[in-house]
């Protein structure tokens, strides 16, 4: 039991290094951006469907608050990194 443990233990450090390593190579794509200019495009797009501007500030700021939790967020084919 406890050699499956660490062998389970040992393949999720090892995906959650692939997984960061991914994100820096994303990172440096053109078509990234940061996590407040995400948040920001992400409020944008909410006044213009109609919502409300505290709507919208609050869906801009569940953005921003995801992508720095996270490290990283997509808008479409942008991805919004840290």
């Amino acid at each position: 039991m406890r050699r499956a443990f660490n062998i389970a233990v040992v393949v999720l450090v090892g995906f959650l290094i692939a997984d960061r390593t991914a994100m820096h190579v994303q990172a440096h794509e053109q078509a990234s951006i940061s996590c407040a200019a995400g948040a920001d495009l992400v409020r944008l797009d909410a006044l213009n469907k109609g919502f409300s501007d505290a709507g919208a500030t609050n869906q801009g700021d569940a953005f921003r608050s995801s992508c720095f939790v996270t490290g990283r967020a997509q808008i479409g084919d942008l991805i919004a990194r840290d």
